[in-house]
């Protein structure tokens, strides 16, 4: 189905609400982000997606405080959408993109705003196979109450890291979960990573200590150890929680991890510049 015959099929819609994107690559990228909102009550504006309009991409992104996804996604917009936001429920996030090669070539999103252009709570998407989606949360109190107080996550994603290394997906993924395994699923899935003698990458739980493949390692020279032998960085987090944001990653991509500290968050970028993030643990 082509544009036009989209933008005609929404009859309730000015086109100058309209965005459209590329059906496979924006429900690909809210199935990665969504698996990031937050399934409590404790802070209600976390259970949603984020998004952001510019003037030719969306910034997808969600939270529940301990982890962070974060992605870029083309996009159609007209000048007045440019500079608004709006929030997907993460349910309805999560639902809409478990199959998102079924829905045809595009999708037409068409958020509604009210007051001040605050969005309203309610967004309407239109695939290409003429079936129509509506997420509305207009009557939410709580949406009603916290959705214009959403964080700006991106001063959460640390920059200039001290520590980096890329690996594959298919290669990580079976570590972590044989790993996940081994550790006290009453308490914090607890695992180890260590950089060591300025050329390995290890993680484990206990005794059950494994190498990870990886290439391209950067350690900053005050991190260096001498003769190549020594502990350069180490740091320990929820494996349950970085697991959850691989799965939504493609098999074979490359992922570049980076650490600043072992008591600040670490982020992996994406081959195509999504962003994950994990909080670290304390041990002590």
């Amino acid at each position: 189905m082509n544009t036009q015959t989209l933008l005609n099929n929404v009859a309730t819609s000015n086109v100058n609400e309209a965005i459209i994107v590329n059906a496979k690559e924006f429900l690909k990228a809210l199935k990665f982000v969504a698996v990031a909102t937050a399934r409590t009550d404790s802070r209600p504006v976390l259970q949603y997606v984020h998004v952001e309009i510019h003037e030719n991409e969306l910034t997808i992104e969600a939270t529940d405080s301990h982890i962070l996804t974060q992605q870029k996604v083309a996009a159609s917009t007209s000048d007045e959408l440019v500079g608004k936001e709006f929030l997907i429920d993460g349910k309805f996030a999560k639902n809409l993109s478990k199959t998102p090669t079924k829905h045809g070539t595009h999708l037409f999103i068409t958020p509604e705003f009210g007051k001040n252009n605050k969005p309203t709570g309610k967004v309407a998407i239109l695939d290409g196979n003429e079936e129509t989606f509506i997420d509305d949360n207009s009557d939410n109190d709580t949406f009603t109450r916290f959705n214009a107080f959403y964080p700006e996550l991106d001063f959460l994603i640390p920059d200039n890291a001290r520590f980096e290394f890329e690996t594959r997906k298919k290669e990580l993924l079976p570590i972590l979960k044989a790993l996940k395994e081994k550790t006290n699923t009453k308490g914090l899935y607890d695992v180890h990573l260590e950089i060591q003698d300025n050329s390995k990458v290890v993680i484990g739980v206990g005794d059950d200590i494994q190498e990870i493949k990886h290439r391209n390692l950067f350690i900053g020279d005050n991190h260096k150890v001498e003769n190549n032998k020594g502990l350069n960085f180490e740091i320990d987090f929820n494996v349950k929680l970085l697991i959850s944001e691989l799965q939504k990653c493609e098999n074979t991509e490359f992922l570049k991890f980076s650490f600043n500290g072992t008591l600040r968050p670490f982020t992996f970028t994406r081959e195509n510049g999504g962003i994950g993030l994990v909080t670290p643990l304390r041990t002590f």
